[in-house]
């Protein structure tokens, strides 16, 4: 009768196997993260799709415009008799412009009457935080919020109080520099729905090119350019929410994924300001945009810095950065060019040196 001997791992074959093992899992780790940053990119854009179909609804219903985005000053030039756009009837019976989320919900059903249904007033991201949490009544709109948004707060600035200069914003507090926060990843395009505001100081806030001659110039919004120039003369107006009034709509934006990509170092509520606007800005792209408010725009919410953006004509499309600045003292590397080339200005881009 012979014996029998059981095998067993000796302790080098154990460690072996253990570093098998956490080998396999550093190469499939980045893997699945990726695979879990595309899908809920993916979510990100069928938010975009879905807020088109809101998007056409409230046109439909405002004689071709969407919701109007802008300060009281817009209002005054644009809708005095508060009759073309949707306004908040809580507190008077003329009320505030509702924010363009809690408009694009009322036209989606989402069962908003009021701002406040939304969002809360506040003047930074921790005030809004800590009213929010305290707030009762507020009803979240999914479709506004992307899985990947790390922040989950914004503000879309208007409405909003501006002191002493605002002839106030009807129907709760009214500190300076207050405005409504909610649950919000996204932007609208101030070119596009916006009006002239009291930054504009009179002159056109959109980028816009201008014949100079046998050449092209770039005229940068909100600027003052002598009144017999070829940039004095160019009317870069906002749009006020008519949509067919951009120039090729279908590469213009109208929402896009916006916000910090972190709150470490971000504390100015402008930076939460889910404005997008060639103001100011050295070209019409979003890459100039990016170049002049980056801090409004995620860099690495998704894989690869991608971003989803609804466009004017109502289509949905990712874009990704596919240049960058160079280092500066404000920022690292931001965008400077994105495939496909997407406009914020709804004017017609011309070459222009920069």
């Amino acid at each position: 009768m012979t014996d029998s001997t059981r095998g067993a791992f000796t302790l080098i074959e154990l460690l072996v196997v253990i570093a098998i093992i956490a080998l396999l899992v550093s190469i499939l780790l980045p893997s699945m993260s990726r695979a879990r940053g595309n899908a809920r990119a993916v979510v990100c854009l069928s938010n975009m799709r879905g807020a088109a179909q809101g998007v056409q609804v409230f046109a439909n219903d405002h004689h071709g415009r969407f919701q109007l985005a802008t300060d009281e000053v817009g209002i005054q030039l644009v809708d005095p008799s508060r009759q073309t756009f949707a306004y908040d009837r809580k507190f008077e019976h003329r009320g505030e412009l509702l924010a363009w989320p809690v408009a694009l919900g009322q036209a989606l059903d989402v069962g908003y009457k009021s701002n406040s249904d939304w969002g809360v007033r506040a003047t930074n991201l921790a005030d809004a935080q800590a009213r929010i949490r305290a707030a009762e009544g507020i009803q979240d709109f999914d479709l506004m919020h992307c899985p990947s948004d790390a922040i989950g707060l914004s503000t879309p600035f208007y409405p909003r109080n501006k002191g002493s200069s605002n002839n106030g914003l009807r129907g709760g507090e009214q500190a300076a520099d207050m405005s409504y926060w909610g649950r919000l990843s996204y932007g609208i395009n101030e070119d596009v729905v916006g009006a002239e505001v009291e930054e504009s100081a009179g002159n056109p806030a959109c980028w816009t090119a201008a014949r100079n001659g046998s050449d092209w110039i770039g005229c940068i919004g909100e600027l003052t350019y002598p009144i017999n120039s070829p940039c004095g003369r160019a009317q870069g107006r906002r749009l006020q929410g008519v949509l067919e009034k951009a120039h090729d709509p279908g590469t213009v934006g109208l929402i896009f994924e916006a916000g910090p990509s972190t709150d470490v170092g971000v504390g100015d509520d402008v930076e939460f300001a889910n404005l997008i606007t060639s103001a100011g800005a050295r070209g019409p792209y979003l890459g100039d945009f990016q170049q002049r408010f980056g801090t409004r725009m995620p860099n690495n919410r998704h894989p690869n810095g991608k971003l989803s953006i609804l466009f004017v004509d109502g289509h949905g499309e990712h874009a990704k950065p596919v240049a960058y600045s160079k280092d500066n003292d404000f920022q690292k590397k931001l965008p400077s060019e994105y495939s496909p080339r997407v406009r914020v200005s709804p004017y017609q881009a011309r070459p222009v040196s920069r």
